[in-house]
């Protein structure tokens, strides 16, 4: 197809994964051309290194002016002192934003995760000191809620889907309208949260709903980044998604999930420039054009089809502005913060040990200390 892109300034990226601080030169390579100039690393909890935000402070130092983090909870805290885990995790915001996070991920609204983990629900006493902090501290929170609607119904799960495990109505998961509820609750007691949630709160078959959340709560905010279940819901009625992106034009960021591809499924082959390109092509061609376009994917890993069509709502420039940086600089931050090194260096001692008790605890479950190592002797340093 051609490429009739209009918009020709940088992007700000406000959702990409860093698996390993070893990333680094394939990343920006793709974010070169790819013309993201500005990055947000969100990181996830990981079952052997135990955090990945060593690794995007280390992105970070290198690139100071260009990459930001939201820091990932220390969910040990949930089997630690499961009563106290709201306390635990409010004093891990204040350490990691003393640290130089800019923000928070939090990845325990995804069914599996709530599967895997004793998490409260999110509404109940025992996170409430969490949630009070983040307000206090207006900490941005970038979260994920959900996934698609359709993984709960055994007819209309697609295949691809059942194959990674995201199939949730065999009654052993938590229910996405439950999870809803109690985020709703979560806000209506701090309405000044600073929230944006995930592929469109998983609510792009829903847009009079989700118009209905953003009305009633207005420092909730959205992203962009696929699941492709969104592309398809927005091309079903173009013009309904036109409308929705033009009255809520402050509350909708630009993000890709570049890098999730090589946290789940490929770490070895790294960041893939082919795949990211997918994504933001993807994104692009839907937000710059008007009508029908079709994109070929090649990676296999984004797409459920190996063709699919969408139908573009070509919003004007000053829209596209406000997505692609603008509501990012100003919901979290133009400048990303400066990185406490020392702190840093700390974290990652206590990381080291704590893979080491792991693994003498766990054999199963071998941990890998080598990496906070390197990062740690990084900024002694520097």
């Amino acid at each position: 197809m051609k490429n009739n892109l209009k918009f020709n300034q940088s992007l700000l990226d406000c959702h990409i994964h860093y698996p390993d601080m070893h990333m680094k030169d394939s990343l920006i390579k793709a974010c070169d051309a790819l013309g993201i100039q500005r990055l947000n690393i969100v990181c996830t909890p990981h079952q052997q290194r135990l955090s990945l935000v060593p690794d995007a402070l280390h992105l970070k130092d290198h690139f100071p002016d260009r990459v930001f983090v939201f820091g990932g909870l220390d969910i040990s805290a949930y089997f630690r002192e499961p009563q106290r885990a709201g306390e635990i995790l409010a004093e891990n915001v204040t350490f990691l934003s003393q640290m130089g996070c800019d923000g928070i991920k939090m990845i325990e609204g995804k069914p599996e995760m709530r599967k895997m983990l004793p998490i409260p629900d999110f509404d109940s006493d025992i996170l409430a000191p969490y949630w009070q902090k983040m307000d206090e501290l207006q900490m941005p929170l970038l979260m994920h809620l959900n996934d698609p609607e359709e993984f709960w119904n055994a007819e209309l799960v697609p295949h691809w889907a059942i194959e990674r495990g995201w199939f949730y109505g065999d009654g052993t998961f938590v229910n996405n309208e439950d999870q809803y509820q109690q985020m709703l609750n979560v806000l209506q007691r701090h309405p000044s949260l600073k929230v944006i949630f995930a592929h469109f709160f998983f609510l792009s078959k829903q847009l009079p709903r989700l118009a209905a959340f953003l009305d009633e709560f207005p420092n909730m905010h959205i992203d962009l980044v696929p699941g492709i279940e969104m592309y398809q819901n927005f091309s079903a009625d173009a013009q309904a998604a036109r409308d929705f992106f033009i009255k809520y034009q402050d509350r909708i960021l630009f993000g890709t999930d570049i890098g999730a591809k090589a946290l789940l499924a490929t770490p070895e082959k790294g960041i893939e420039l082919q795949e990211s390109s997918e994504r933001v092509n993807l994104i692009r061609h839907f937000l710059e054009t008007e009508g029908a376009f079709d994109l070929t994917p090649q990676s296999g890993f984004l797409f459920g089809k190996p063709n699919e069509s969408f139908t573009g709502i070509a919003l004007p420039e000053n829209v596209l502005e406000k997505i692609y940086f603008q509501n990012f600089e100003k919901f979290v931050t133009k400048k990303p913060k400066p990185i406490n090194k020392e702190l840093v260096i700390a974290f990652c001692m206590q990381l080291e040990q704590m893979i080491k008790i792991q693994g003498s605890s766990q054999p199963g479950i071998p941990g890998d200390p080598y990496v906070a190592q390197k990062i740690r002797n990084y900024f002694q340093t520097v």
